[in-house]
């Protein structure tokens, strides 16, 4: 039964430990010169895909240009700037998770609109 509760351990132990690898990282854009000070925010969007064994693919992160456009329609933003790409990976065993992830700067809608004005 100790053998027994030892191997349940140590099942647990190695199941639950996993690693992030961190591939790239990558600026996309860097146009700031008409954004005023102060309007942007920063935001962050990310997709995840799914591997096993760490080559057979089942799903991958959406595209960069996917993911610009999401993150313009959900935060409501009139320019995005300073846009930044990371890749990683985490690692569970036998399965991977492939990780995009895009962090850039947010003009709000309406101060992209008075720009022209």
């Amino acid at each position: 039964m100790r053998r027994l509760l030892q191997a349940v351990a140590l099942a647990v132990s190695v199941a639950s430990a996993g690693c992030t690898v961190h591939h790239s990282r990558q600026a996309v854009g860097a146009d700031l010169e008409h954004v005023p000070p102060g309007s942007s925010r920063f935001v962050t969007e990310d997709d995840g895909g799914l591997l096993l064994f760490g080559i057979i693919s089942l799903s991958e992160p959406d595209h960069y240009s996917v993911l610009l456009e999401r993150a313009r329609r959900k935060h409501k933003c009139g320019h995005l700037a300073q846009g930044q790409l990371d890749f990683y990976t985490d690692h569970w065993l036998i399965v991977a998770f492939p990780v995009a992830r895009l962090t850039l700067l947010c003009e709000p809608a309406q101060h992209a609109e008075h720009e022209g004005d």
